[in-house]
């Protein structure tokens, strides 16, 4: 007989990730400005964004450029693509031949002009690339993101329930903040395990029970990239 957890497994993943389901926070002018970039309206084709792990990188590179989205790893190599408009995410995880294939693909980008959007975990002068590539990356508009307080964390949970199509109450997401890793992007990642049992359960809600069942029952999920 299959356990909840193999049930849960089966479940199809979430919506893709949307500009307007980022929790803003202290980020506002940031995201004007990649808003008026998805549009067509901002003047540099070039973007930049930095800031620790589980800001929100990840998301806005899904939600601008879903169908052009690379997770970059040491061993990523970059080729000629006829996209108008590429996402390249943790751009500081390059070993020095990735960074260079994409220091030339920067190069062709420029000339044919197309649009690139690029985050890492540091502004371009403070990463361990090769000169040329994090040079080129400063060259636009270099975007820094904000971590988000607690409160706004907990809008930021529950609006991505409410994507999965589940009720987190407050009370859950502040036990959910007080007995996991509180980092962003592991919360996050959590709250898809979590998702996938109440799934599985057939509960609509993300109650405070059903995280100590989840805690109790399964190893906590890897913290990502």
């Amino acid at each position: 007989m299959m356990t909840r957890r193999q049930l849960a497994l089966e479940i199809l993943p979430s919506t893709p990730p949307r500009l307007e389901d980022f929790v803003v926070g202290s980020n506002q002018e940031a995201v004007d400005i990649l808003a008026r970039w998805a549009a067509g309206r901002e003047k540099e084709r070039f973007i930049y964004l930095w800031g620790p792990h589980g800001v929100g990188k990840t998301h806005l590179l899904r939600a601008l450029a879903p169908d052009a989205f690379i997770s970059c790893t040491p061993s990523t190599r970059f080729h000629a693509t006829p996209q108008p408009v590429q996402a390249v995410d943790d751009v500081h995880r390059l070993d020095r031949d990735g960074a260079l294939s994409l220091f030339h693909r920067f190069n062709e980008k420029r000339e044919d002009g197309s649009r690139l959007l690029v985050s890492g975990v540091h502004p371009p002068a403070k990463l361990d690339l090769p000169p040329e590539l994090a040079t080129r990356l400063g060259w636009g508009l270099v975007l820094r993101l904000h971590a988000l307080e607690d409160e706004q964390k907990i809008l930021a949970l529950q609006s991505r329930a409410l994507r999965l199509g589940a009720r987190l109450p407050a009370d859950a997401a502040r036990y959910l903040m007080t007995h996991c890793n509180r980092d962003t992007g592991y919360l996050f990642h959590f709250l898809h395990e979590l998702n996938r049992w109440s799934l599985a359960a057939h509960r609509d809600t993300l109650s405070i029970p059903l995280i100590r069942e989840v805690l109790e029952a399964s190893s906590p999920p890897p913290l990502p990239h």
